[in-house]
């Protein structure tokens, strides 16, 4: 206890304004966690020289949270707040996930997936929906922008991908000058005479033999 109070003798206590809530704490707390905002010099740029605080126009029942967290080294997730909002606030005090306790990660994680399968539910619907309301014109577009949404769309794009392969390789064979075509039948023919002279010089051999 002697050896904190000397320390906090040479620290520097701070006032930190969350919303009109007000918060204090000592630097070296939040100096422990230098890659964060409030363990950076980046916190200045929230400095308010009026009042000597810190304000941040967060939520205030969040940052509790947070500062527990710079005073303890453990992150809790509180189970009752949105976890989106939680996110946010620790996304811009530049806190990561990772740093949740292990009595917390647990939850966190479920609360995350129910999350991100509740928002993948709500899409479906809304895409059913804006499908429902949609007329022909509009649901081919959207087929020919969006070929995994159904099994028709998929058939078109791939349909409609083979006839652009056929259509570039005529293009290229068009391209090919008429001398080379004439050559490589001219160089067919030539072989072809080479041979049948070959064949006959191989029998009359065979017959003098």
């Amino acid at each position: 206890a002697k050896d904190l109070a000397v320390d906090h003798v040479s620290d520097e206590k701070l006032a930190i304004n969350i919303s009109g809530r007000k918060f204090e704490t000592w630097k070296n707390t939040l100096e422990k966690f230098p890659e964060t905002l409030l363990g950076s010099n980046e916190k200045e740029f929230f400095y308010d020289e009026s009042t000597g605080e810190y304000f941040f126009d967060r939520d205030p029942d969040i940052f509790r949270h947070i500062l527990t967290f710079y005073r303890t080294g453990k992150l809790h997730y509180p189970r009752h707040e949105c976890l989106v909002a939680y996110d946010e606030e620790l996304s811009f005090f530049g806190i990561m996930p990772d740093l949740i306790s292990d009595c917390c990660y647990e939850d966190y994680k479920d609360k995350k997936r129910e999350n991100q399968e509740r928002l993948l539910e709500e899409r479906i619907e809304n895409n059913e929906l804006t499908k429902a309301n949609q007329t022909f014109q509009e649901k081919m577009w959207a087929a020919f922008e969006n070929p995994h949404t159904s099994s028709v769309a998929l058939v078109f794009y791939y349909v409609t991908g083979f006839f652009i392969a056929v259509s570039v390789l005529c293009n290229i064979i068009e391209t090919i000058p008429c001398w080379l075509v004439q050559f490589v039948k001219l160089s067919i023919r030539v072989d072809h005479c080479i041979f049948i002279r070959t064949r006959r010089l191989e029998l009359a051999y065979s017959l003098e033999l």
